[in-house]
């Protein structure tokens, strides 16, 4: 599954909060291999996190300011946390 893509709403996270949560799931998911077919797979996660932001008009915004987080952390490559400015 490369490449999908998920949302998850922390509310009343600031942002330390929302990070830490987000680090302990990216090391949850790595330190849990799933069985496929007799092989024991790993699979990682990289995820990107923003705040809403009085001035959002629309969701599009806080998911763009997440979407761009997310391609910053991969191209440091993957299997990290990155936060919106």
């Amino acid at each position: 599954m490369r490449n999908s893509r998920s949302c998850c709403l922390l509310p009343g996270a600031d942002r330390t909060a929302a990070l830490t949560f987000a680090e302990r799931l990216r090391q949850k998911i790595a330190a849990s291999p799933v069985e496929v077919e007799g092989k024991s797979l790993t699979t990682t996660v990289s995820v990107g996190i923003t705040a809403l932001r009085p001035q959002d008009s629309s969701v599009s915004e806080p998911l763009t300011r997440a979407d761009s987080a997310l391609y910053r952390t991969k191209l440091g490559g993957r299997n990290r946390v990155n936060c919106s400015e």
